[in-house]
């Protein structure tokens, strides 16, 4: 199966699905992420050509642990994802046509990130334009927790890797212990959704037609 990860920042595909990546990858399937921005807000003291070089390095490397395909960069806008729709589609679509994904993971539409909000839309015009109509869309959680969810993945075998995965973003890890957080939100799912040790939860989304 083809799968494709729809990133706003680098370090959202780690968070949000790590654990299901991985699951993917030990099943044999293509797993390929593309990035939309590539998070230069998160090193805002440096030049955004700078900030590029580490955040990619550090996605490449998270990549390469959770066995997927080498990543691609639009480097739009950090932040502004969703004053440029139609322009990030439009970048979107030759990694939506390369990718051929049978099913999609990207944030779900209730994040409260606006780069989050802005990656459902982004994909429904990049996948009208290309005539792409995925099997599944799934939404995943990072800042949001999902109030409501139709998938949840047990992810025990995967969350040492997926944990090795979020700590490559090293340079967020420095601001924001998201490798703590995420292993709590996890753990929870795993209790309250699952009946395992760790789970991620997900939103299946409808794609307008």
């Amino acid at each position: 199966m083809n799968i494709l990860v729809i990133a706003p920042h680098p370090d959202d595909e780690s968070i949000g699905c790590g654990g299901a990546l991985w699951n993917h990858t030990q099943r044999g399937d293509r797993v390929s992420v593309v990035y939309l921005t590539s998070g230069e807000l998160g090193l805002k003291h440096l030049p955004h050509e700078k900030a590029w070089a580490i955040r990619e390095a550090e996605a490449r490397k998270a990549s390469k642990i959770l066995g997927l395909a080498e990543p691609a960069f639009l480097r739009c806008r950090d932040w502004f994802l969703g004053e440029s729709i139609e322009m990030t589609a439009a970048a979107l679509e030759p990694a939506l046509k390369a990718a051929a994904p049978e099913m999609v993971y990207l944030p779900h539409p209730l994040e409260w990130h606006p780069d989050h909000k802005a990656a459902l839309p982004i994909f429904r015009s990049a996948a009208e334009q290309c005539g792409i109509a995925p099997s599944a869309v799934h939404g995943y959680e990072i800042w949001t927790p999902l109030a409501e969810y139709d998938h949840v993945e047990n992810i025990d075998a995967a969350m040492p890797t997926k944990l090795r995965a979020v700590r490559a973003h090293r340079s967020q890890l420095e601001q924001l212990p998201y490798d703590r957080a995420i292993r709590g939100l996890n753990e929870y799912r795993g209790a309250i959704a699952r009946g395992c040790r760790y789970a991620e939860v997900f939103k299946l989304i409808e794609r307008e037609r």
